[in-house]
């Protein structure tokens, strides 16, 4: 994790130190690639020509204006000084991204393409709400790659470039301010009411509607003093005249503040409520979001607005009402230490987390490095397939096998079985992969082989099954009921879902998703030495699910497809304990954490959850390629002589029909986070009858891979070979292999 050698240097044309939505975007970004270490130079228009109001604050070292803005010519400042630009360039900047196009001295700019382009890859972010006329100067440039952030400007978009330049990376929030002080403090040193509910209001929103509301709530409620943040002089004059002659009253405090966001940041957490409403008729069309949404949600404040267009992107994490009566029905509420605000507050964090900087900022650092490497690309190797050894399933369910279940009644557990993990210790390869019972709860079973192909021994019943509230959906009936009349039967309405193993010295761990009301990625282990016993000694269902122990959910969100691995050599730490705190554990042995936010991998050390992290960036959806809707991790790596090389999924449209495939990816051994190779093609694909028909049709999934003739945890060179043990159409459990290097460039 850190600066990556084929990125010299980022020029960012985009506005900056304004109140508008193109500096809300550029900045979350470009603050995390210069606290990162990267080389990054703002080139931003002049003052005298904003986009929107100039924040008052001194621009950093690294920000050069030399532009006006379109539309906004003065005979008195030069359109573009375009030296500023060339000598950035000569100076080793090698990726230049504009923003909003539409916005920038587009003759000008159009003029000098061509010699950015030879020295640079070029990149657009898009904000247009809206395609420009087919004969604008803005289909002109020949843009590298497009970055949107909202669905609907892919769409527009494709009808002029193709779709293989284009990329979806949402809107970043803003960084959690550095503010250490409490809100009675902040309040103190703003000179706010210590004893009051504060409702806030900005300068870019809509006063005079919401004041209807706003007034009347506060006559019935007289501990509620209302502050609004406007721009200027006039705009407090106005804003105060209008509501005077319509209603008789104003807002308690109307303030002019444009300082830095910073400043904007302590408002809002010394206010107990935010109100965002852009006005009774204005809905917005195209790409339009909320950029002071982004920009403030997280902080600790809930958010109120009227329900647009505009809050769209943020579903239910932030409130958003209909007319008058919802409007002050729902501040009641929030203002009030209700279950309503505690859980906004929840979502409103979730989404903050979701959007971080560091996410967002590291799929643009993913982007600039497949743009400038072709793709992760070698160009002396040619990746080969993994070949399948049998043509057929290496097994598949017993359909007739009952257990008790976990509610004390008799169920058939195998009606399919498929995405097992693997490991193999001492030269005997164990298999704990998931099957779907005939009451639509997923369980974990064990296959045990002394050669990874033929079968030693299969336990009748599972060893992991759901036991925590986590693991089940609350109202299990209604789950069933639903399936019943969509389906016609149960599919998967619950339970533990694909397995992945991961052995580090005396410790089995095992990441899983739970299937309760939401799937979430969780965690449990058991010892070695337990878990050979409970083989040896016959344990039943209840002995082994008392063996695990449960580390529950890693994330309090929608999360899948985990892997662990760990970057120091060797299996010679010290014995883990009994402890239920497994991700500490993890930590202070130093482990690496994959998994899958939607549609992209992210990687992480798992001590970097202490301080709320997700991840950066591992890995993202090609467009145009056969990975291009949706990547998640496959079998924990495998560590060889050239690095780690992972097994992954990728899904693509293929003849209309989403395809899930298996790709290779080879990362650095100092530096898992760095991916040096990515496999242009699959190197498995559905082809046999058992994968492209079955449950769900056209899947080959991995969650395990192992060393043939060597243990997990052996360090593999080119001539070693693998057994990648795969679902096929969610249904069978097969096996395929190839040698290290068929899958991963070995110079």
């Amino acid at each position: 994790m850190g600066i990556f050698s084929e990125i010299e240097g980022i020029i960012f044309m985009t506005s900056w130190n304004t109140d508008g939505g193109v500096f809300r975007h550029a900045l979350p970004i470009v603050d995390w690639m210069v606290k990162k270490g990267y080389r990054v130079k703002v080139l931003t228009h002049y003052r005298e020509t904003p986009h929107g109001f100039n924040l008052n604050v001194e621009d950093e070292e690294f920000v050069e204006r030399c532009y006006t803005l379109q539309g906004k010519r003065k005979d008195e400042l030069r359109t573009l000084n375009t030296e500023i630009i060339f000598d950035a360039l000569k100076e080793g900047y090698n990726l230049f991204v504009a923003e909003d196009l539409g916005m920038l001295p587009m003759e000008e700019l159009l003029e000098i393409f061509p010699r950015i382009k030879k020295k640079a890859k070029t990149i657009l972010v898009n904000h247009d709400n809206l395609p420009k006329p087919d004969g604008s100067i803005f289909w002109k440039f020949d843009w590298d790659c497009i970055i949107n952030f909202l669905e609907y400007q892919m769409d527009f978009m494709a009808k002029h470039y193709p779709r293989d330049r284009l990329y979806f990376v949402e809107f970043p929030t803003f960084p959690k301010p550095n503010i250490v002080k409490n809100k009675v403090e902040l309040r103190s040193e703003l000179d706010l009411p210590k004893d009051k509910k504060i409702v806030l209001l900005f300068g870019e929103y809509d006063f005079i509607d919401s004041f209807e509301v706003l007034g009347k709530y506060r006559k019935e409620h007289d501990d509620t003093f209302l502050l609004c943040l406007v721009y200027t002089e006039d705009q407090k004059n106005l804003i105060t005249r209008t509501l005077e002659e319509k209603f008789g009253e104003s807002y308690d405090d109307v303030r002019i503040e444009i300082s830095s966001w910073e400043n904007r940041a302590k408002y809002v957490m010394a206010s107990d409520l935010v109100v965002l409403d852009k006005g009774r008729k204005k809905f917005g069309k195209g790409a339009v979001l909320s950029s002071t949404a982004f920009q403030i949600i997280g902080w600790g404040t809930p958010i109120i607005a009227r329900n647009s267009r505009y809050f769209d992107v943020f579903g239910d994490s932030i409130v958003t009402y209909e007319n008058d009566d919802d409007m002050f029905e729902k501040i009641g509420q929030l203002l009030n230490d209700s279950e309503k605000r505690r859980e906004t507050l929840k979502k409103q964090e979730k989404f903050h987390i979701l959007h971080n900087p560091e996410r967002i900022s590291t799929k643009f650092i993913w982007i600039f490095r497949n743009l400038l490497t072709g793709g992760f690309k070698s160009p002396n190797f040619t990746c080969g397939k993994l070949r399948r050894i049998f043509r057929k399933p290496l097994f598949t369910a017993r359909k007739d096998l009952e257990i008790t279940s976990e509610n004390g009644e008799k169920v058939r557990w195998e009606r399919l079985v498929y995405n097992s993990a693997a490991f193999k210790v001492n030269g005997i390869v164990y298999l704990i992969y998931r099957a779907l019972g005939f009451d639509g709860i997923s369980r974990f079973g064990l296959w045990i082989s002394e050669d990874g192909l033929k079968e030693t021994l299969r336990l009748d019943h599972p060893i992991f099954g759901p036991r925590e509230d986590y693991e089940s959906p609350r109202n299990l009936n209604e789950r069933v009921k639903e399936h019943l009349k969509f389906f016609g039967h149960a599919r998967e309405i619950g339970g533990v879902e694909d397995p992945r193993i991961t052995v580090m010295g005396d410790t089995i761990y095992m990441l899983y998703t739970a299937y309760g009301d939401t799937p979430k990625l969780s965690i449990a282990k058991m010892k070695l030495c337990d878990f050979l016993r409970a083989i040896e000694c016959g344990f039943s269902y209840e002995e082994w699910q008392s063996l695990w122990i449960r580390g529950g959910p890693i994330f309090d969100f929608e999360d899948k497809d985990g892997v662990l691995f760990f970057a120091d050599s060797g299996f010679s730490f010290g014995d883990s304990d009994d402890s239920q705190d497994i991700v500490e554990e993890l930590a202070q042995r130093g482990a690496f954490l994959i998994h899958r936010i939607p549609p992209d991998m992210q990687i992480l050390r798992m001590a970097d959850l202490r301080k709320g992290s997700v991840g950066e960036t591992f890995e993202m959806p090609r467009p145009g390629s056969w990975d291009s809707l949706k990547i998640g991790a496959g079998a924990p790596p495998l560590k060889t002589k050239y690095g780690f090389l992972h097994i992954f999924h990728g899904v693509g449209l293929k003849n209309g029909t989403a395809v899930y495939s298996l790709g290779s990816i080879l990362t650095a051994l100092d530096d898992p986070s760095k991916v040096i190779y990515v496999s242009p093609d699959p190197i498995l694909e559905p082809e046999e009858d058992y994968e492209i028909n079955g449950w769900v049709p056209n899947v080959v999934f991995t969650c395990g891979a192992v060393p043939r003739f060597r243990d997990s945890g052996d360090v593999l060179d080119g001539e070693d070979e693998i057994l990648v043990y795969y679902g096929g159409a969610d249904e069978v459990m097969s096996v395929a292999t190839a040698k290290v290097r068929d899958l991963i460039p070995t110079s």
